[in-house]
């Protein structure tokens, strides 16, 4: 592989998306038959879907090109967390999206946001604070995978890779760890992608729900974006009926 990607310190760690063992559910034909559509669709676009643990590459990735990436948000140390990369001919990442597994069992999503423990473990930096209105984050209970980290570098934009590279971050987390919402932070300029064609079937609030003041980032207004598990059945059955792919 480092043949085929020569610039593979950019994220040390990862492994080829299409190569990945999956798990033994009754479900596993369906995701691994979406997964290698999907990779064969941004293959056919000129990158390589990678899988890489470690989120302080992926911080880096994001310090390097704040001029066209929005800070990330942060995470509780302690929860289990990946991101899809797309690798360019050269090995460079130029595409990424990423999630983060929240326990909603006791507390929602929504709830999760209201008291920071989405974003941190124990006590948030001062100043740090979140409101949230939003039904359908109060909602989201159970196994939540937390959506983030999506971006496209400039150059690259406008060639199709965005909802595959998402697409692919949700099957990935459903076989990790059998989530039952996908939940994400939408900021209102990437409302526009997400209301665009190939996004999926999800729940996309109208307007920002959730206020989140974020250390060094300042204040953000978010809107709301939820998948459920029968909307990602119905992509992947509707993904294999589609000629041409996503």
């Amino acid at each position: 592989m480092s043949a085929i990607f020569p610039a593979r310190t950019v994220a040390p760690g990862f492994r080829l998306v299409e190569t990945l063992p999956l798990g033994t559910s009754t479900l596993t034909p369906e995701l691994d038959a979406a997964r290698g559509r999907l990779c064969g669709e941004l293959v056919a676009r000129g990158v390589t879907p990678i899988l890489c643990e470690s989120w302080p590459d992926l911080q880096a990735l994001n310090a390097r090109h704040r001029d066209s990436w929005f800070p990330l948000l942060p995470k509780p140390a302690s929860a289990p967390a990946f991101w899809v990369g797309a690798a360019d001919a050269g090995g460079d990442i130029i595409a990424t999206q990423g999630a983060v597994f929240l326990d909603c069992a006791a507390s929602s999503f929504g709830e999760r946001l209201a008291d920071l423990s989405a974003f941190h473990d124990g006590t948030p930096p001062e100043g740090e604070w979140s409101f949230c209105a939003s039904e359908a984050a109060h909602d989201a209970r159970g196994r939540v995978a937390f959506v983030v980290a999506g971006w496209v570098r400039p150059d690259w934009r406008g060639r199709g890779l965005f909802h595959p590279m998402a697409f692919l971050a949700r099957l990935l987390a459903w076989e990790r760890w059998g989530v039952n919402w996908w939940c994400g932070l939408v900021d209102p300029e990437t409302v526009p992608i997400w209301n665009g064609r190939g996004a999926g079937r999800r729940r996309l609030e109208p307007r920002p729900t959730i206020l989140y003041e974020q250390k060094d980032a300042g204040r953000l207004p978010l809107h709301l974006l939820r998948f459920s598990r029968p909307g990602v059945v119905l992509d992947m059955e509707a993904l294999r009926k589609t000629p041409g792919g996503a």
